[in-house]
């Protein structure tokens, strides 16, 4: 990729990512360029259309901290209750309160796919509870931080109930 190309691309994600957690999902493909100083076919061509340029955005600012978590979530000498209740606690952080108005656009554009920390904390629930549905259990505990749950200035009540289905999940 061309250096022109690369510095274009990394102001078109830092800029949509600006642009859809100040305003949501609302943000025209127009308003995205204008601020990024691109054209609106520059856009189109590097991420397909407006779901493909939200599904970038979330890549980015996901993908270092996914990284760490993964390491973390796969250290099998901590046990594996302990990194299941790590993983939910990290992805909390990451979804409830640093990425929320990001999370909101993705979730009403209804361009996400399961993101990829769904299969960890299902293969964690697996480990702790061979029994039961794991995929099931994991997918209602991320269910249960999706944007809508949260009320303003119930981020600590949420965060609390999360853990504490997690842990009922997991068995006490």
């Amino acid at each position: 990729m061309r250096v022109d190309a690369v510095r274009n691309h990394n102001v078109i994600l830092e800029v949509a990512g600006d642009l859809f957690c100040q305003h949501g999902p609302a943000v025209s493909m127009d308003a995205i360029a204008n601020a990024a100083s691109v054209g609106k076919g520059t856009l189109f061509r590097r991420f397909g259309d407006r779901d493909g340029l939200i599904r970038a955005v979330v890549s980015e600012r996901t993908e270092a901290w996914w990284q760490g978590a993964r390491a973390r979530a796969t250290d099998e000498s901590v046990p594996a209750r302990e990194r299941a209740l790590r993983l939910v606690d990290e992805m909390f952080e990451l979804i409830v309160l640093r990425l929320r108005p990001l999370m909101a656009t993705m979730e009403k554009s209804d361009c996400a796919g399961p993101p990829p920390w769904l299969d960890q904390l299902a293969k964690l629930i697996a480990e702790v509870r061979p029994e039961a549905d794991a995929a099931f259990l994991a997918k209602v505990i991320i269910g249960s931080m999706r944007t809508e749950m949260v009320e303003p200035g119930s981020e600590h009540t949420l965060r609390v109930n999360v853990a504490a289905l997690t842990s009922s999940v997991l068995g006490d």
